[in-house]
């Protein structure tokens, strides 16, 4: 299968943005679409790259739109939502995931990659996970109709502009104390970089048409160690304080309210869950070396001394 023309759905997000860095550097024409170019202008220099202003609400206007894509990404996806109803998560994650494979059968498309989450299920208590795994299963039932598809599953991902690590750093610098929900909760970060080069790879490789993958890094990780860790790199003396069950319910009833939702009940739902791999790590049967927390996090969270030491490791790294 040769790929001439790659469409991108949410691809002036985190991730979409590496993997249309990525693309673009292949040679590849890549098209992202997108509710507002102003929006994604930070891709405007890209090579190879046209950011098509799109409504997300029309299906023939997709289906006009996505004409030339040999294949399209499904990146769309949102946190939280204005009311603890699911609505807006089913309007989103399964909704226009129906839409878009509707738009790419009608189109012709030939292949089909679906960017969904660890512990995404059905009938998860998390209106987050369950939407994400209603979208799951639109997904394959259009792979068994014809469309190729793939399923990717990460944990938590990381990497310069994350919303994980640098939402960390951004409280432990400005509150003195820190409540910590879930600190047990287990995780095991993946680098950005690591599911781009999985996304890319699995494009035209027959055999992972089909297939559902679960990405995380090489380190299984609690959240409180991720604080702890992320409190040391930028030298913070913030006060961790775990909370039990109780205190983190309250704590998600009321952190819902505040501008930004830093912590929503559905939050809780889902951060209650281990986000680890169960079984096979996708990374490792696509043949990708895992990258370490402390390989990236250093080049931009922590200060120059730790940076100038990150990069005196690698080169004598290399000189070996």
């Amino acid at each position: 299968m040769k790929i001439d023309t790659l469409g991108i759905f949410g691809g002036a997000g985190f991730v979409g943005t590496h993997i249309a860095n990525s693309t673009a550097a292949l040679g590849i024409r890549v098209q992202i679409f997108t509710r507002s170019r102003d929006r994604a202008r930070h891709l405007w220099p890209l090579p190879h790259t046209e950011l098509i202003e799109i409504s997300p609400y029309n299906e023939s206007s997709i289906s006009e739109k996505i004409s030339e894509c040999d294949a399209i990404i499904n990146l769309i996806g949102i946190l939280n939502e204005k009311r603890d109803n699911g609505a807006e998560f089913r309007h989103v994650h399964t909704g226009l995931t129906k839409m878009l494979l509707k738009a790419c059968t009608d189109a012709s498309v030939k292949r089909y990659i679906h960017m969904s989450a660890l512990n995404a299920e059905p009938f998860s208590t998390s209106y987050y996970l369950r939407t994400k795994g209603e979208a799951e299963v639109a997904s394959m039932a259009a792979h068994d109709a014809g469309l190729p598809t793939t399923i990717f599953r990460p944990s938590v991902i990381f990497g310069p502009h994350d919303s994980f690590f640098n939402r960390f750093a951004t409280l432990l610098r400005i509150c003195p104390v820190l409540p910590l929900a879930c600190a047990a909760t287990k995780f095991q970060p993946v680098f950005v970089g690591n599911v781009s080069e999985a996304i890319l790879n699995a494009l035209t490789d027959r055999k992972t048409f089909g297939m559902r993958y679960d990405l995380g890094g090489p380190e299984v990780t609690s959240l409180l160690e991720v604080a702890r860790y992320t409190s040391n790199l930028i030298k913070s003396s913030a006060l961790i304080v775990p909370l039990g069950p109780a205190m983190s319910k309250l704590q998600a009833n009321i952190f819902e309210y505040f501008p930004g939702k830093p912590f929503s009940r559905d939050n809780l739902r889902s951060a209650s869950l281990d986000s680890v791999c169960r079984e096979n790590n996708g990374l490792s049967q696509l043949g990708i070396q895992s990258t370490a927390i402390n390989e990236v996090v250093p080049t931009y969270l922590g200060g120059k001394f730790e940076r100038m030491r990150y990069y005196n490791f690698r080169s004598e790294a290399r000189r070996k």
